[in-house]
């Protein structure tokens, strides 16, 4: 979970009052409850509200705008994928927001990069115009120009996160296949050119270091180059490979308490907050195991891939199994509203199969808690 000082924490709400985002303001009353501390968060969901009678209907959406992508990142199952790769239209994207009745919080990401559906900004600006509070993971590397990155200052998603792969181009280029390193960081101090000139708070900028065998070294690097930006960073996530699937285990790496402690010391330096993601390994949280199942709480953060099928959350993706995702896929958005398809016997019983302790088989690949407990 994230983990930044109080001080951090009511900055980053600052931005909030001084923009006049009051809607989001009251949106993060829901939210944040329910995520920041997986301790209280799965003891609302799977204890205290059933107790009520009540199966709360998920505040937060993910949503994938596109499988497109003209990158072949070693580590990324889509390169791996015989599955034909699309974008999601604005069209369909507008029906699953308007079904879902005004999302409190929404992840425009998936396994495709976003810029290569033309109406991604389109969308962004719709789901802004609810109030809704957005975070977008992007490469930086697909703007077409200076004005692209202007308007993305204009919508003001709240939270922009950057994926990197490394610190040096020589790193970076060898795992994200396709892609310029160069470029990205020139398209990243446009941003923050830019941001600076339009006396913009939002986007809030963050990033997402994807440690592997090639990246883990340079993370240091990594810290002192944002540093350099001489930017407000809301995080930085750190990542290993959530699933080191055959295609892709050489480049899985383990990280451990010294590694996490390291990381920590120059980002306090700097002070950058640095989330380390327990999804990947439970060292990261310091933990001596992976949390019992009735502790999940990712399952109120559905992820719907740009197909429409339904998977319980964004954990299970990046295992080179998405076959398998559709064929255990909870329903499909365009072919029912998603509040049908929550309440649906078949969802019911995934989430009282979790609050049983037990795991469901729509969770049998989940990274991030103990799944040896099936539900027979």
């Amino acid at each position: 979970m994230p983990k930044m000082p109080l001080s951090h924490k009511l900055k980053l709400f600052s931005n909030f009052i001084y923009a006049g985002r009051f809607r989001e303001i009251y949106n993060m009353i829901w939210v944040y409850p329910l995520w920041w501390n997986r301790k209280t968060a799965a003891f609302l969901l799977n204890n205290f509200f059933p107790k009520l009678g009540i199966d709360l209907f998920p505040p937060f959406l993910e949503i994938e705008p596109t499988t497109v992508c003209n990158f072949r990142c070693v580590c990324c199952e889509h390169t791996y994928w015989k599955e034909p790769s699309i974008n999601m239209s604005f069209e369909k994207f507008k029906k699953i927001i308007d079904d879902f009745k005004r999302p409190k919080w929404l992840g425009l990401t998936g396994i495709g990069s976003s810029y290569l559906n033309k109406d991604y900004h389109k969308m962004l600006k719709y789901a802004k115009s609810k109030g809704t509070i957005i975070e977008v993971f992007d490469h930086f590397a697909h703007f077409k120009n200076d004005d692209e990155i202007k308007e993305l200052i204009e919508i003001g998603p709240d939270f922009q996160f950057v994926s990197m792969y490394g610190s040096s181009k020589i790193s970076f280029e060898k795992v994200c296949v396709g892609s310029d390193f160069e470029k990205i960081i020139k398209n990243l101090k446009i941003f923050v050119k830019l941001k600076k000139q339009m006396k913009k708070r939002f986007p809030i900028l963050n990033f997402h270091y994807i440690v592997t065998s090639e990246s883990k070294d340079e993370i240091l690097d990594f810290l002192d180059l944002v540093h350099s930006l001489n930017t407000e960073v809301g995080e930085i996530l750190v990542t290993p490979m959530l699933h080191g699937y055959k295609e892709a285990k050489k480049y899985e790496v383990r990280i451990d308490p010294d590694y996490v402690k390291k990381v920590e010391e120059r980002a306090k330096k700097y002070k950058i907050a640095v989330t380390v993601n327990m999804s990947a390994k439970q060292e990261a949280e310091g933990l001596i195991c992976k949390p019992p199942i009735r502790n999940c709480k990712e399952y109120i953060m559905p992820f719907i891939f740009v197909t429409g099928d339904v998977t319980p959350c964004c954990g299970q993706n990046e295992a080179n199994a998405r076959d398998w995702q559709k064929n255990t896929s909870l329903g499909n958005v365009f072919e029912r509203p998603f509040k049908d398809i929550w309440y649906s016997q078949k969802y019911v019983n995934m989430r009282k199969i979790i609050r049983k302790n037990k795991v469901p088989k729509e969770c049998l690949l989940c990274p991030a808690y103990d799944i040896s407990k099936l539900h027979i």
